[in-house]
């Protein structure tokens, strides 16, 4: 069968010339062998080729969105850490706000982490996501435990807030100067060295004169010393004295609040001059007044 032969006959158009090529049934199948290798390289050549090329755009696309992704976590991180670092002074200010309500502070370590353990990440500012989804974990257990802690802050300011309004805290005049302090001191009268049990701060007649705190009225009269004395009785221990006042503006049994005017700068009683004696009392005991003046109070701004 290989001795068969095989004719190919082209003709050209519009003309009767024709060319003829002879083959062998074996020329043939070689010829077409070979063609049909010709085409499955080039196939090949042509599919490595296109598969290169889309392999490499993709590993393009997802290089840039690799890129992206990291950028958007590392700002993620830092903004993260300014978070943890405002989370920090929030603790801060809530220890002293904790201190200022006489309550324990909250322990080091749960602070810093809302439960024990420790910090890797925070030594690298390039999270892993794994990493940034653990530190913002720790931030909302931060927080929690923060937010637990100011409510119990504020729990325990409310309990107290009627205790610290009784607690003398102002300057009962405002302005004046000190002109005797509380202690021994020479009698102005007799020139011997005597107890002061108060503070004189001197001011002119018809100066105003506040209460240091609430309370009630319990004694309003004339002193054969003190001259037109006011006792205020706050509670809780405490008492203030208020004399040489020149006018009352208040009557015994009448309730006042802090920054209250009660009355006005004298010269009434064993005085020199227009000045209040002023004195603080706790459970009887005479304490120096000026321990009461605390910083930031001032009349006009009293609630």
């Amino acid at each position: 069968m290989l001795g068969q032969r095989f004719k190919l006959i082209f003709l050209h158009g519009g003309s009767s010339k024709k060319r003829e090529f002879n083959f062998t049934k074996k020329q043939f199948l070689l010829c077409a062998g070979a063609f049909a290798l010709a085409f499955l390289l080039l196939s090949v050549m042509t599919g490595s080729t296109l598969y290169s090329w889309y392999s490499a755009s993709r590993l393009s696309a997802l290089t840039y969105k690799n890129s992206m992704l990291e950028k958007q976590l590392a700002a993620a991180s830092e903004q993260i850490e300014e978070l943890g670092s405002k989370i920090d002074q929030l603790g801060q200010h809530g220890s002293e706000l904790r201190a200022y309500a006489n309550l324990p502070l909250l322990d080091p370590e749960a602070q810093q982490m809302g439960i024990g353990g420790s910090l890797p990440y925070r030594n690298s500012m390039n999270f892993g996501a794994e990493e940034l989804l653990a530190k913002i974990e720790q931030l909302d257990r931060q927080i929690s435990l923060q937010e637990n802690s100011l409510v119990e802050v504020r729990d325990q300011i409310e309990k107290q807030k009627d205790y610290l309004r009784g607690v003398p805290s102002i300057r009962p005049v405002d302005g004046g100067a000190f002109s005797s302090f509380f202690g021994r001191r020479r009698d102005p009268f007799t020139g011997r060295w005597e107890p002061h049990m108060g503070l004189d701060i001197r001011a002119p007649t018809g100066t105003p004169i506040y209460a240091a705190a609430d309370g009630k009225i319990i004694h309003v009269r004339r002193e054969p010393a003190y001259g037109r004395t006011v006792v205020i009785d706050h509670g809780n221990g405490y008492k203030t004295v208020y004399a040489h006042m020149n006018r009352f503006y208040v009557t015994k049994g009448q309730r006042v609040k802090r920054g209250d005017p009660i009355g006005e700068v004298g010269n009434t009683g064993r005085s020199t001059g227009p000045h209040l004696h002023y004195e603080v009392i706790f459970n009887n005991q005479h304490l120096n007044p000026l321990d009461f003046m605390f910083d930031g109070y001032a009349v006009a701004k009293l609630p």
